[in-house]
Order: C-alpha cells, then sequence, then structure tokens
C-alpha cells in the first residue's frame, strides 16, 4: 500500500491537504473522488519498505499524554455537536508534531471510509485494549463523549502511578550514579598520580591503599575487558527480561519492601480498569477479561487468567479473588460486598483508591528509607577512598615530624 501526500479542494471549494494511503496514483485519486475531494496535486510517499527511519518515527502512535489530551478535547468537541469527522480534523489544524499530524490524518481517512472510530484508532496504531473498548462501548451506547473522557483518566491514572515509583527511584538513582563516577574519575585520574608518589617514599602501604591502587591499576589496564564485560551484562539483563520474564516477575514480588509495590500497582490498574468498563456497561466477563490485559506481571497476570473460567460458569468473584494469596483480604471482603449489594462496579473503582492511597504510604515510607541508606552507602565508599589516600599521606607527615 502506497502512501500519497495531496492538495485538493472539497465540495464548499475550500483548499485541503492530507495523506492517504492506496495501492496506486489511480486508486488514490478515485478514493480522495469518493470523498467529495477533488485533487490538483498528489505526490507519491516513500512506501512502507524504503521510507527513512526520521518517517517511521513520525507514524507512531501517540503517547498516553498525548491521547489524554485528544479524548478530552475531542469529547468536548462531541458534546457541542461537532460530526465527529470534523471534529477530529480540526485537530490537524495548526499541529507541529509530525506523527501527530500523521496520527489525525489516519483517523479522518479511515471515519470517512466507513469504518467506526474504534477501528479507526486501531488502524491509526492506537493498541491499548482497554482504552480500546470504552470507546467501542461509547460508540454501542451512543456515549462516546463521557467515555473518551473516562478513557483520558484512566491514562491520566496509570501515569501518575508510573510517575510516583519513577519520582522515588529518581534520587536514589542520581546520587548513586554520581557517587560512581566520581570514585572512577578518581581511580583513573587522581590515584595514578598518588601512586607515584608513594612509590618515590617506597612505604609500606596498609592494606586498604594497597587495594585501592591495585583497583585502580586493574581498571587502567583491563577498561577494554571491563567494557566488555558491561555490554555483556546488559544484554545478558535484556535477554532475561525477554526469555525469563515470568521468573523475574516473580522474584520481583519476593524482593523486601519493593515487592508490595508491584503488586498494589498491578492492583490498581486491574480494579480502576474493571470499575470503568463495568461503569461503562461492558459485561462482567469481558470487563474482567479486558481488565487483567493490563496485568503486566506475569505470575498475577496467570493467577488472574485461570480464574476466568470459574467466573464465566457464575463462580462468584469474591472467592475466586479469595485463592489469590497477593490480593489483600480487605480487598475481597470489598468486592464480596459490592456482589451482594449489586454495584460491583463502585466497589470496584474504591478498591482501587483505596489500594493507589496504600501505595502512595508505601511510597512515602519506602522514599524516606532510601535517602539515608543511599547517602550512608555513598558516604562510606567516598569515605573508604579518601581514608586510603590520606592514611600513608598521614604516615609520610609523621616520619619527617620526627
Amino acid at each position: 500500500m502506497a502512501v500519497f501526500s495531496y492538495k485538493a479542494v472539497d465540495s464548499n471549494g475550500r483548499e485541503v491537504k492530507g495523506i492517504v494511503e492506496a495501492p496506486s496514483r489511480t486508486s488514490a485519486y478515485s478514493l480522495l473522488k469518493s470523498r467529495g475531494i477533488y485533487p490538483l496535486e498528489i505526490t507519491e510517499e516513500k512506501s512502507e519498505e524504503r521510507e527513512s527511519f526520521l518517517f517511521r518515527f513520525f507514524r507512531r502512535a501517540p503517547t498516553p499524554s498525548e491521547l489524554t489530551l485528544f479524548f478530552r478535547t475531542l469529547a468536548t468537541l462531541l458534546e457541542s455537536g461537532i460530526p465527529i469527522v470534523d471534529a477530529v480534523n480540526s485537530f490537524t489544524e495548526g499541529e507541529e508534531k509530525e506523527h501527530l499530524k500523521l496520527f489525525y490524518k489516519k483517523v479522518v481517512d479511515s471515519l470517512k471510509d466507513g469504518l467506526s472510530f474504534t477501528e479507526a484508532l486501531k488502524r491509526a496504531g492506537v493498541k491499548d485494549s482497554v482504552v480500546l473498548a470504552l470507546v467501542s462501548s461509547g460508540e454501542r451506547s451512543a456515549l462516546l463523549s463521557k467515555n473518551l473522557v473516562m478513557a483520558a483518566e484512566l491514562l491520566e491514572r496509570r501515569e501518575s502511578i508510573k510517575g510516583k515509583v519513577l519520582q522515588t527511584l529518581i534520587y536514589p538513582s542520581v546520587l548513586l550514579t554520581v557517587a560512581f563516577g566520581v570514585v572512577v574519575f578518581m581511580l583513573v585520574t587522581v590515584i595514578p598520580k598518588v601512586k607515584a608518589i608513594y612509590t618515590t617514599v617506597k612505604l609500606e602501604l596498609p592494606f586498604s591503599t594497597k587495594l585501592l591502587l591495585s583497583t585502580s591499576s586493574f581498571i587502567l589496564n583491563h577498561y577494554l575487558l571491563l567494557l566488555f564485560l558491561l555490554i555483556t551484562l546488559l544484554l545478558l539483563l535484556v535477554y532475561l527480561s525477554r526469555e525469563r520474564k515470568r521468573e523475574l516477575d516473580a522474584l520481583k514480588l519476593k524482593i523486601p519492601l519493593v515487592g508490595k509495590l508491584f503488586i498494589y500497582g498491578e492492583l490498581v490498574k486491574f480494579f480502576t480498569t474493571f470499575g470503568d468498563l463495568l461503569s461503562a456497561g461492558i459485561p462482567a466477563i469481558e470487563a474482567f477479561r479486558t481488565a487483567t490485559e493490563t496485568v503486566v506481571n506475569l505470575p498475577i497476570k496467570e493467577k488472574l487468567l485461570q480464574m476466568l473460567p470459574e467466573f464465566e460458569r457464575g463462580a462468584p468473584l469474591h472467592s475466586l479473588l479469595n485463592e489469590i494469596e497477593e490480593i489483600p483480604g480487605v480487598v475481597v471482603q470489598l468486592i464480596k460486598a459490592g456482589e451482594s449489594s449489586g454495584n460491583l462496579s463502585d466497589m470496584s473503582l474504591r478498591i482501587a483508591r483505596f489500594l493507589e492511597n496504600e501505595l502512595n504510604f508505601k511510597l512515602k515510607n519506602l522514599t524516606s528509607l532510601l535517602e539515608p541508606v543511599t547517602m550512608l552507602i555513598v558516604g562510606i565508599v567516598v569515605g573508604f577512598v579518601v581514608y586510603a589516600l590520606l592514611l600513608p599521606i598521614l604516615s609520610i607527615s609523621t616520619i619527617k615530624a620526627f
């Protein structure tokens, strides 16, 4: 399928520009004409097989934050009575980001081809099954604008959780990285110069200084080997993250202090999605199946999927969740109350808020613990380097004094 850019006039005589996919230039002309667009100029872009890296980069799907803004604005336009084709097409005007402009054009062209908005989003590169389920439900129930806002809120909550976890880890990571960089800099620049002084004096060096000098010499003489080992280690981690993902995910859940964060993070995503889908009118079985797709940790995801056949046969959800050891007992009790009252959607969202508060509390505690521990580690490492360097110098000063 070739890609063509065009300049044309519509049925009202206005000049329009855009991009269309078609097997040939003639097909592109016919396709545009069938939409009431009369091309003045059609230019073939590079095909997907020959297209540049930059062009492929521009064709990427929107980020969650970009998609959130799109959904919220589109919902407002639809509530104002603007037809969806015109509403989406208005996003292309003044858009500076090339990948977003291509995304909007793709959605508009798909809508003009007679596809639903859900199918148009799929064709434009949106792969999030939860978002697509909410949009599809909104189209079926004529509540598209409401469901677009729900999808935007769902994406915002996901990004908020991810941002809080990253924010917790940024400070210790930066501090450790800087400390490591300082130590390496001293080992390869400062210590070799100090070593020459020690060699001239011919002083018996303490063990700590010998260890420091040996480490410096090893790095300088075998830096290519160390670089090779570092690259090998990174490739091994990438391999394990793909080929042994389940084992790594299971290990994450068992890490002291941090394991609970992974569990709560996954459960927040699951129950938020499950509650939102139920509120949108999606059947419980379909909502459960779609919500499970948001879970990234494989052991938890597998346990939820194993529940699905029993849930389809009518087993109470709370009894099934009670068999998963990672799920807190209070969550099971709240689900039981939601099933008894027939208000499972609101109860699921209440559970998500409860777990998110617990996650925030644990993140705050972890941050307060990580900061002093990180400072202590950095202090010990830097202090050892300074101690090993200064101890012989003090010995030289003592000898000269006598």
